[in-house]
């Protein structure tokens, strides 16, 4: 089955046509390409997603490929501020997406889209780290990205997570956070 066509246009209509569409984009991502590569135009990017979710109080810390690991094992979401939104945002959405009428295509969102990005996701992971414990981390990380990204699109608020795509498509990685210190790579 081709990738365009992993949720059925027919039967859902032009909300999974815009939801191919995002999938297409997520699988033709040079993951990493540009990891650990500083850019204030990424950090831009990050900080209007930040302010996007209302979140004002953090810092942002680039580190290098080498620093990765060690840098996932330090990760938090204790004390974060973006967590404390970023926790609810799935639940929002689910709810936005039920009023919409789109609960099956969630389900078809949720069960396809891990698999559809997984080959690609490893195969850059692979490349770019050679630690076993960063590429698992870094393949589950993009998979939730991914499948919130979609879900963002089905509840109608693809705005909020197309920053990340985006930095995501720029080959950076918004690896995550530890308390208000959020990484970026």
């Amino acid at each position: 089955m081709a990738v365009a066509q992993l949720m059925n246009e027919g039967k859902y209509g032009l909300t999974a046509r815009l939801v191919n569409e995002l999938i297409e984009k997520l699988t033709s991502i040079n993951w990493y390409s540009k990891a650990g590569q500083y850019n204030p135009d990424v950090e831009g990017k990050l900080a209007r997603f930040m302010s996007g979710l209302g979140v004002h109080n953090y810092e942002i810390k680039w580190i290098t490929k080498g620093q990765t690991a060690e840098t996932i094992e330090k990760l938090s979401f204790e004390n974060s501020e973006l967590w404390e939104v970023m926790k609810e945002l799935p639940g929002q959405l689910s709810n936005k997406i039920d009023s919409l009428g789109h609960q099956q295509l969630l389900i078809d969102v949720v069960d396809k889209v891990p698999e559809a990005v997984f080959h690609g996701v490893y195969k850059h992971a692979y490349e770019a780290f050679n630690q076993e414990n960063t590429i698992k981390f870094l393949v589950g990380h993009a998979m939730y990205i991914c499948i919130l990204a979609c879900t963002a699109e089905l509840a109608d608020e693809k705005e909020m997570i197309s920053i990340l795509v985006n930095i995501l498509n720029e080959g950076h990685l918004p690896l995550g956070p530890n308390g208000n210190t959020f990484y970026l790579l």
